[in-house]
């Protein structure tokens, strides 16, 4: 399964909303530099070795989520008073979800784009060089 640092920069984006968290607190409760944690919440070219550390620093959300987005948000979601996570109301949490899946749906449909351009400008380079 690939990964998609603009997925999980998404993911990422949207459990900072959730815990109402900046950039700066998020590297204050992980304990990594802000440079680094802004590069992963920005989709920014990182170290897997760095994101695995980052993400054992905050114990409550699912990692398989943050990179595959497979799962819940959170570890043990389903279990008892999953609501001790959250800290707006769920109709948000909900129209938010929805917003962030679009916005996934969109970076894959632009990827699968961007795939048949090279592909088509490989033919191209192809039948140019037969000329």
């Amino acid at each position: 399964m690939a990964i998609n640092l603009q997925q999980i920069s998404a993911r990422l984006n949207f459990y900072m909303r959730i815990k109402e968290l900046d950039v700066y607190q998020l590297s204050v409760l992980t304990q990594t530099p802000p440079a680094m944690v802004g590069c992963i919440v920005q989709g920014e070219e990182y170290c897997m070795d760095d994101l695995l550390a980052f993400l054992k620093q905050l114990p409550d959300v699912n990692s398989r989520w943050v990179i595959y987005g497979e799962g819940n948000v959170f570890k043990g979601e389903g279990e008892a008073h999953p609501e001790a996570h959250l800290k707006k109301d769920r109709a948000a949490y909900l129209t938010e979800m929805q917003n962030l899946l679009h916005q996934l749906e969109e970076i894959e449909k632009h990827q699968q784009e961007q795939t048949h351009l090279d592909q088509l400008r490989n033919r191209i380079r192809e039948l140019t060089k037969h000329i």
